[in-house]
């Protein structure tokens, strides 16, 4: 297995990008984001980290970072990868959650701080799963 993250967060891929497999788009929902995940995870991904990592609701943010564990080469190759209940459980709940919340409340205006503060924190979040994970 090795190291994925799916994220709309530019501090993140400049951060990680050379060290870890990122898929990166500035204009991802986090829903996209989430759907991206799951996608991977029915082929053989894990969640490394619980998706709603925090406690930072998804209607409080516009950025959403994911880190996943992929099957590798050899283990596409001769199918040796399993599908992770666990990791489909949790991501179908925050997929449903974050609809919920982002479509029953009121969107926020964020201003460039607000905006710059948020990124940071959903960084020290991601960044923290990936030291986890280093160890």
């Amino acid at each position: 297995m090795k190291p994925l993250i799916i994220t709309n967060n530019l501090k993140v891929y400049d951060e990680f990008s050379a060290k870890v497999e990122i898929v990166y788009g500035e204009d991802l929902s986090q829903e996209e984001i989430l759907k991206m995940a799951r996608d991977r995870i029915h082929l053989g991904a894990k969640l490394v980290i619980h998706p709603m990592m925090g406690r930072i609701k998804p209607h409080e943010t516009p950025f959403k970072s994911v880190f996943l564990e992929i099957p590798d080469e050899r283990e596409i190759s001769d199918g040796s990868f399993t599908t992770d209940m666990t990791s489909v459980t949790l991501i179908e709940d925050s997929i449903a959650e974050t609809a919920k919340l982002i479509h029953n409340t009121y969107r926020q205006k964020y201003d460039e701080q607000l905006l710059s503060d948020l990124s940071y924190i959903d960084f020290i979040l991601i960044k923290s799963g990936i030291e986890e994970y280093g160890r």
